[in-house]
């Protein structure tokens, strides 16, 4: 099975140098978008925050009185057609600030045809049909490089060479009191050019399914279909509670009632309360009062200033323009 695996991740290999070399070439060529587009990505499969990233500069925007779109694929979608994280994103943002479906590059044209000033793309790093303004990637702070190892031989999308084509890396998930300086040392000689941050999911507090806050449990069972289930834990274990089992589905996977009843169940017996978190409450069925809801955020460690100067740089209304300087369009 090694063998099989390490003979597809060389195949893997391959195919993306051909794809690398038709775009450096001009052979295949990216789409254009009149407004501002910034992708917030990663180089391996699994969650590194991109989505609670991307929340945060959407809310930035905002807040700064930029007109700013989010991009996202509509992938997996429930019962009522809509993807989790283009839900997630429409209840923080309202659905008019939330463009999803099958194509990025489709969703970004139209964002811009709607007249937005900055769209920021959800998992577009890897998404070569569309130029961006800014690349930004973020790398787990556990595991930035996964032994640099490509799928299906490990979690890698790209080469790690392919950082290069990155002006921001950004480590995420630092735990409390984390130094960050040994794994952007390691980052900085793939991507010598790159502004280098960090930051870390910050627990707000937990909520009722109904929205309503209420005090941390002290002994909690984790339900989780995400792609970092260990992270949600971990938050769990920071805020305080006893973490007394986990059970771990599939990444994007919705709830069954079934599956729902069957949780509240196995809590009951282990006299533990469900945490689930703010995404996997898009996906669960079951309005239950013993379902507590783990809200985070995104908050920088070192350098999201810099980061932020740059994903602003030239909108009106932020204060930046005259402090950055004007960043190429990326191209592959």
């Amino acid at each position: 099975m090694n063998v099989l695996r390490r003979a597809a991740a060389a195949a893997m290999s391959a195919a993306w140098e051909a794809r690398r070399r038709a775009y450096a070439s001009g052979l295949w060529q990216g789409t254009h978008v009149s407004s501002r587009v910034v992708s917030v990505g990663n180089l391996t499969v699994g969650g590194t925050g991109k989505t609670t990233l991307t929340l945060h500069l959407a809310q930035r925007a905002v807040a700064l009185g930029v007109d700013a779109r989010v991009v996202c694929r509509r992938y997996r979608p429930g019962p009522e057609g809509f993807g989790d994280e283009e839900r997630l994103y429409q209840d923080a943002l309202g659905p008019g600030r939330v463009l999803a479906g099958r194509s990025k590059r489709e969703r970004s044209l139209r964002a811009a045809a709607d007249g937005a000033q900055l769209v920021l793309v959800d998992d577009g790093f890897s998404h070569w049909a569309l130029l961006r303004d800014l690349d930004i990637v973020l790398l787990d702070a556990l595991n930035p490089f996964d032994g640099g190892r490509l799928l299906p031989a490990g979690r890698l999308r790209e080469p790690m060479r392919a950082l290069q084509r990155a002006q921001v890396v950004v480590l995420s998930r630092l735990a409390p009191g984390q130094d960050p300086e040994p794994a952007l040392s390691q980052a900085h000689r793939f991507a010598p050019a790159a502004t280098l941050a960090a930051g870390r999911h910050a627990l707000v507090g937990f909520r009722a399914l109904d929205g309503g806050r209420v005090a941390a449990p002290s002994r909690v069972r984790v339900v989780t279909a995400t792609g970092n289930p260990a992270a949600v834990s971990r938050t769990a274990s920071e805020a305080g509670c006893e973490v007394a089992s986990a059970s771990v589905y599939r990444d994007h996977h919705w709830f069954t009632p079934a599956e729902a009843r069957s949780e509240l169940d196995l809590a009951d017996r282990d006299r533990s309360e469900i945490v689930i978190s703010a995404k996997d409450a898009v996906r669960w069925p079951l309005s239950d009062p013993r379902v507590r809801v783990m809200d985070v955020t995104w908050q920088w460690v070192c350098g999201g200033e810099d980061v932020e100067r740059r994903v602003f740089a030239g909108l009106t209304g932020t204060g930046t323009a005259a402090h950055a300087a004007a960043v190429p369009r990326t191209i592959p």
